[in-house]
């Protein structure tokens, strides 16, 4: 029987595929699902994922990056779970330390916090030759990797099972849980690859979660790849937290979840992907 990797985001989508993997085809490839934790999620992800890992059994794999603070020494992963994953953003701190602050210059935190641990992983046990599953549906068409069978990804929303948001959004309509976090908050609460929209309205809503994304940029602004060109802040344009902050009180266009409690999609909370396999 194939291996088949599940990845799960920690959002709806992804975890509609999981659940339709495990009752579609779970006789006819071994699948294994996985979820990389960079301690930078809203707790209510967490609880989610932890929620769909009792409810459906999957024996989710939880997977955090383990930096390794020498010069030649890549990074590497450690198996936690629930209780023991990161919440202050250990590993994106050990993460900066090491590498800089990522941008839209420097984009190696979806390398060293995701794909990185998990290509350990997958060597580690075996796996380096398995199938990989993306929860992209077949409205997100676009999303699809170039290399996908190169690298021998499955997109069982487009190819098996054709699934839009609505049909998502069904699913879980009939469930007994759901995801209880707005559109905005998901995936890396203040990742970088979010529009200034979503992040000014996190800003403006509670601009203690940016606490951590400001202590980096003070430690890590000659680090890595920071060091020669002291460009170690994390939004575009080169701003600071501080100024995306100050931005926040000023009059913007603020980003309202419509569907926020009435069963919204949560697969990509980025304006860009930060999948495990890309």
């Amino acid at each position: 029987m194939r291996d088949l990797i599940v990845s799960f985001s920690g959002g709806r989508t992804s975890a509609y595929m999981a659940r339709w993997l495990q009752l579609n085809k779970s006789t006819e490839y071994n699948l294994r699902f996985v979820f990389m934790n960079t301690g930078a999620e809203d707790e209510r992800t967490l609880e989610f994922v932890n929620r769909c890992d009792k409810e459906f059994n999957l024996n989710l794999a939880w997977l955090e990056a383990d930096i390794i603070h020498g010069e030649r020494t890549g990074t590497k992963y450690k198996v936690v779970n629930f209780e023991t994953a990161a919440r202050n953003s250990e590993p994106f701190y050990e993460m900066v330390k090491k590498y800089g602050i990522p941008n839209q210059s420097y984009p190696h935190c979806n390398r060293e916090l995701k794909l990185a641990p998990f290509n350990g992983w997958m060597k580690d046990n075996g796996l380096s030759d398995a199938y990989r599953a993306i929860g992209i549906r077949i409205d997100e068409i676009d999303r699809m990797a170039a290399n996908m069978d190169e690298m021998k990804i499955i997109y069982p929303l487009i190819k098996w099972n054709p699934s839009r948001k609505g049909d998502v959004l069904g699913w879980w309509s009939r469930q007994s849980f759901d995801l209880e976090v707005p559109e905005h908050y998901g995936n890396c609460v203040t990742c970088w690859k979010k529009s200034d929209r979503k992040l000014l309205t996190i800003a403006h809503e509670a601009p203690e979660l940016f606490t951590h994304f400001d202590n980096m940029e003070i430690i890590a602004r000659d680090s890595g790849s920071n060091a020669d060109n002291n460009k170690g802040n994390f939004f575009r344009k080169n701003r600071s937290t501080k100024e995306m902050i100050g931005e926040s009180i000023l009059d913007f266009n603020k980003f309202h979840d419509r569907y926020y409690e009435q069963h919204s999609d949560q697969s990509n909370g980025c304006s860009d992907s930060c999948d495990l396999f890309s």
